[in-house]
């Protein structure tokens, strides 16, 4: 089976930069699945990276307590009007563009259960049909002890897996205390540096967004074809999948053929992209071009995928919508670093190139690659006529596109959750599909709340977020909003 890979000088550095493992001279690390192509960079410069954030986190106040606008009767209160905003920048995957869920889920699952079978793993419950039920974005996995957890806000544990089968209470408090919390969750709760390198780095992955879900299912599957013959004291499961998502996810798999998954997107766009509706490029443009706004597009996506999809839900000229793209963003690390250099994109090999002198401006209407939020905002605020201009960020997923931006780069954000749709949520014309089969579960709950307790997911998207919607399509009426956290209405767990 694969094990660790042999790596003393380089790392891979992922969208959420959560994990870098070095283990008796091997190393392996912790992925989101948008940027599983990044190329490598070198260990000292990354643990400098890591230690950064960390001081500043630290000088912007404790992960859970972000001030929001309180009025004098002492309750908080929301004002959002997209008017307000100087420069509004946007997410690619499932914010402008949205996938269908119904036909990626599997495709993924089916992806990675192949490859741990090429590894060895029996097949007999690997290739069982897919149970979306037990999928949940969201859910975290203590990959030492093979299991699949759900945290409250405070980090208590309030659904625990093993294989697929459920941990009960008793069991639950035999194995992480009778608070019912890990060290390493307690320590993501605290400050989620704390967990991106050393020791807790090693046991903790979080599911973020639809790339990685199914990675839940994937796992309890494997460890229960595991106690089946002889259960390990340690599961190693996670260092077998984490090869199969380079093999899905490495940029340079797109275009040389290798990746399974890559390859069913181009033979088959339609059956897993959606259209993006014209009303939101309509919107776009008239925010551009009329309201005067400076708009650009963030993706982790390097310039390969995001064009392939991006042509595909907003048109072949999607790069006009906004006054900079930037693909390859390396987030959150593009929030916090203020020195990280810009690269070209050659637009016809569709391939970043050579880095750009730290002396050369940027320039409207270009893509870019990598980067940093202070020099694209040096850009970006010429438009605004403003030295301080006021910034709104869209995406889905609550760290990269929500927390981070909102804690490191003094920026509001609108949260994307597709989740909203199972609470009761009023559905728009405009939206097509949902996908409720997906991002509903009987077996782990709401999204938002289990029971009284709010999730660690609810709860970052009350303290860092704006306003929270189902789709993009939500903001294109939207002028004004007074206090609400959620629009058009609330979760019915709220």
């Amino acid at each position: 089976m694969f094990t660790f890979r042999k790596n003393n000088s380089y790392l891979f550095l992922n969208l959420e930069n959560l994990l870098f493992i070095t283990r008796n001279n091997y190393s392996t690390t912790q992925h989101t699945t948008t940027e599983l192509r990044n190329r490598r960079v070198p260990i000292q410069q990354t643990s400098n990276w890591i230690n950064q954030q960390k001081q500043n986190f630290q000088s912007h106040g404790n992960f859970s307590c972000r001030k929001r606008n309180m009025s004098s009767s002492g309750k908080t209160t929301q004002h959002f009007n997209i008017f307000d905003y100087d420069i509004i920048g946007f997410d690619l995957d499932c914010t402008l563009l949205r996938y269908n869920l119904q036909e990626m889920i599997p495709l993924e699952y089916t992806c990675l259960s192949n490859s741990l079978q090429r590894k060895g793993y029996p097949s007999d419950k690997l290739n069982q049909p897919l149970n979306l039920d037990f999928l949940q974005k969201g859910l975290i996995l203590d990959a030492f002890k093979g299991n699949v957890i759900k945290l409250d806000k405070n980090g208590t544990i309030l659904k625990a897996f093993h294989g697929e089968a459920a941990i009960s209470d008793e069991e639950i408090e035999r194995i992480y205390g009778s608070e019912r919390k890990w060290i390493a969750s307690s320590e993501f709760i605290k400050n989620p540096m704390n967990t991106w390198n050393g020791p807790y780095a090693e046991q903790m992955r979080t599911l973020l967004d639809y790339f990685d879900i199914p990675i839940s299912l994937v796992m309890s599957r494997a460890v229960a074809s595991l106690n089946q013959t002889n259960p390990p004291s340690e599961y190693r499961v996670w260092d077998d999948i984490l090869a199969g998502l380079f093999e899905m996810y490495k940029r340079e798999n797109f275009h040389d053929g290798s990746s399974e998954y890559f390859e069913a997107l181009k033979n088959n766009p339609e059956k897993y992209l959606l259209k993006t509706d014209p009303k939101v490029i309509e919107w776009l443009k008239d925010l551009k071009e009329v309201k005067g706004k400076a708009l650009f597009l963030l993706t982790g996506s390097d310039i390969s995928f995001a064009n392939f999809t991006a042509s595909y839900a907003l048109g072949e000229n999607w790069r006009d919508l906004f006054d900079s793209v930037v693909c390859y963003a390396k987030k959150p690390g593009f929030f916090v670093e203020n020195d990280r250099p810009f690269f070209r994109v050659d637009l016809e090999k569709l391939e970043e190139t050579e880095e750009i002198p730290r002396s050369e401006r940027l320039k409207y209407h270009t893509t870019y690659s990598q980067g940093c939020w202070s020099t694209l905002k040096d850009l970006l605020k010429e438009k605004s006529g403003t030295s301080e201009p006021k910034t709104l960020y869209v995406g889905d997923n609550l760290i990269q596109d929500v927390l981070c931006p909102a804690r490191f780069a003094n920026m509001d954000t609108v949260a994307i959750s597709e989740e909203m749709f199972v609470e009761g949520v009023p559905v728009k014309k405009e939206v097509k599909t949902v996908y409720n089969s997906v991002t509903s579960s009987s077996i782990w709950g709401s999204f938002y709340k289990l029971d009284d307790s709010e999730t660690i997911w609810y709860d970052i998207i009350k303290k860092y977020s704006k306003i929270c919607i189902p789709t993009i399509d939500y903001l294109v009426d939207l002028k004004q909003l007074e206090d609400a956290q959620f629009y058009p209405s609330p979760p019915k767990t709220n």
